[in-house]
């Protein structure tokens, strides 16, 4: 099986509690993801929330100069790329998907979650420098740039993020308008016709949660050739506050479905980004469980692995 994520905060995880990439006790390492036949994922650089546990001597990332937080995640993920360089290739363009010095490794991409993390325009240059390819505009605060979801549903960009999407556009950086506000989407989309994605994202008609696509903002992901990434996270696949199951997530794969976006489906598990995912779904490793149960529901082939791992593949190869 091939599996292509578009989102995991392991990297975070890996800095705030000194854990290594290649054995953890977190949702992706080696082991973890080492059965599938393909594996791609992009690794996101987070802008920081206060570990539940600080480590004796250690430095959150939201304790240090604003200035500082991306020098701090780009260090990590140098380190843990380097350190993991056997099992692990780093990719700044689809082209390197097919390089044979990738052959038998898994592929890595780096995007940033939080445009907090990009305070100045040296800054974005460094994360373009370092293969940062994907960057949100807001997590779930407002910030320099835009405001997000779980803030304020009716503010939108600033200036400052209406001259980020140019430019992030002009560079070839994809833009992710998961955890961006209703109005901050709609602002994206009146600054680019660019194809752009929601990387971890599911259905509000299904799960009425604030950080959920409305269907007519999934209709316009369709309209321009964009990629939504279904998130597994358990209070953006059900609303009543019990454990989430696997047909949960079905649930929003055939809504959107229903909407005409089969081409546009790819998985944003948010492994390592999230504290509850539903029943069997222990690690990455899982993934598969959720195939077998679209494939029991007759679901053809081609719709499975377009979800898993071609929609998104296709996507990068047009936009990198």
């Amino acid at each position: 099986m091939k599996y292509f994520d578009l989102h995991c905060d392991t990297l975070y995880e890996c800095y705030e509690m000194q854990k290594q990439l290649r054995e953890n006790d977190l949702f992706i390492d080696r082991s973890k993801v080492g059965g599938y036949d393909e594996y791609v994922q992009f690794f996101a650089l987070f802008c920081g929330a206060l570990p539940p546990e600080p480590i004796p001597g250690r430095r959150s990332l939201t304790s240090l100069p604003e200035t500082e937080r991306l020098d701090a995640m780009l260090q990590t993920a140098r380190e843990q790329f380097l350190q993991n360089r056997d099992w692990l290739y780093q990719c700044f363009c689809a082209e390197d998907l097919q390089n044979p010095e990738r052959r038998g490794r898994a592929a890595a991409f780096l995007s940033i979650e939080g445009a907090e993390l990009l305070s100045t325009e040296q800054h974005l240059q460094r994360a373009y420098d370092a293969g940062v390819r994907m960057v949100t505009l807001s997590w779930n605060g407002a910030n320099q740039y835009a405001c997000g979801a779980a803030a304020d549903n009716s503010a939108g960009l600033t200036a400052r993020g209406r001259a980020l999407v140019h430019e992030l556009v002009r560079m070839g950086v994809i833009i992710d308008v998961s955890h961006l506000s209703d109005a901050g989407f709609w602002e994206v989309c009146v600054e680019t016709e660019a194809p752009f994605v929601a990387s971890h994202s599911n259905s509000r008609t299904v799960c009425p949660h604030r950080r959920n696509l409305t269907d007519l903002q999934f209709q316009e992901l369709i309209r321009r050739g964009g990629l939504v990434g279904i998130n597994l996270y358990n209070n953006f696949l059900q609303e009543d506050n019990r454990q989430a199951a696997l047909t949960d997530a079905v649930r929003h794969i055939e809504h959107f479905c229903a909407l005409g976006g089969r081409d546009i489906l790819a998985i944003g598990a948010d492994f390592d980004g999230c504290d509850s995912l539903p029943d069997g779904i222990e690690t990455a490793a899982d993934m598969a469980r959720l195939a077998e149960i679209l494939l029991r529901l007759n679901y053809p082939q081609s719709t499975v692995d377009g979800l898993f791992y071609d929609n998104a593949a296709h996507f990068i190869h047009r936009m990198l």
